[in-house]
């Protein structure tokens, strides 16, 4: 009944293949990086807000060596943001049942186990970031703050060496009403406690110039404070234009002759689609997923014209359109 078939798409979700041609994102990037300042990205679901963070840390990590700064991660710090969140679950998240019901149990059977927090919390987002900034082996050197060695996963999460990252928190709309305003000095001062362990303070260290790019996603499901926007720099992520999903494509989908051979169709294709639809406009994700059904149909083993398909070819190219209409009107749309 089914046919599965491999689709040569294995390059789209490295960072190296996000294209960033724009030269007005490059700049807020920068200035979000100068100013020490967190960058607020909008724009439609699909535009790709959430991949720029791993292009920036891929980006930012292969600078050449500078005494003047500590290295990038290649990597983002991501918080996917929840309706559920409050400030502290930016920093760190306390397992607070688990911890109550091992150390009942320990005074059950008189066992000698360690009864204290720190196994039960696990630093998150920026709370890694500023963690980051001194390094492990830094962190286990200092008399203050040596114990949060001893937090969960500290040793995967945490590199020995001080590095500055990247800090994805993606989709803050999200957020409850009060998230955004509850962060101010903590994001404006890198800095946070953790009430559980007697209130320990912990600040971005200073002393090598670790930087900490905090990149914020926003999809507008809501309106978020004024105070808060006003101490973020802003950038809007506009709908890229044919040329651009030209260039998207071949990155994503990586080095295809057949794709290759139809792609300048393809994308004409999604975008008299896009102008067709009218409750939810397909997005460029949308588009790389229609790409790879258009493959695993067979419909790019020659070259394709939209406008005399054969009976089969129409047929398929039917069946294609769950990938981009996301509502039975749109859809009747499409087929009828």
């Amino acid at each position: 009944m089914f046919d599965l078939k491999t689709i040569k798409s294995s390059s789209h979700n490295s960072p190296k293949n996000y294209l960033l041609e724009n030269e007005g994102l490059k700049t807020a990037i920068q200035m979000a990086i100068w100013l020490e300042k967190p960058l607020l990205l909008t724009g439609a679901p699909g535009t790709g807000k959430t991949q720029l963070a791993f292009k920036v840390a891929y980006e930012l990590a292969l600078l050449p060596e500078n005494p003047d700064f500590a290295p990038f991660l290649g990597k983002p710090f991501i918080f996917n943001t929840k309706t559920t969140c409050t400030a502290t679950d930016l920093f760190y998240s306390y397992d607070a049942i688990k911890h109550f019901r091992n150390k009942q149990i320990s005074q059950i059977d008189n066992s000698n186990e360690d009864s204290t927090a720190h196994s039960y919390i696990k630093l998150n987002a920026l709370g890694k970031g500023i963690v980051q900034s001194y390094g492990g082996d830094k962190i286990k050197g200092n008399e203050k703050l040596k114990e949060l060695a001893n937090l969960l996963h500290f040793e995967e999460d945490i590199q020995k060496k001080p590095m500055s990252s990247v800090v994805l928190i993606d989709e803050i709309d999200k957020a409850p009403r009060d998230f955004p305003n509850d962060l101010l000095n903590e994001i404006d001062n890198m800095e946070f406690n953790i009430s559980e362990l007697m209130n320990l303070e912990i600040k971005k260290n200073t002393e090598n110039n670790a930087r900490i790019l905090v990149i914020m996603t926003s999809n507008f499901e809501k309106a978020l404070p004024d105070a808060f926007l006003r101490r973020c720099l802003f950038y809007h992520i506009p709908a890229p234009d044919q040329a651009e999903l030209i260039e998207i494509v071949k990155l994503r989908m990586g080095d295809d002759g057949e794709l290759n051979a139809n792609i300048d169709q393809i994308v004409a294709k999604f975008i008299e689609i896009r102008n067709i639809l009218k409750d939810k406009k397909p997005s460029t994700a949308e588009l790389l997923e229609w790409v790879k059904v258009l493959e695993t149909l067979g419909l790019l083993k020659s070259k394709l014209d939209f406008n005399n398909l054969t009976a089969e070819q129409n047929s398929k190219l039917k069946q294609s359109y769950s990938a981009l209409a996301k509502s039975e009107n749109d859809l009747g749309l499409l087929i009828n």
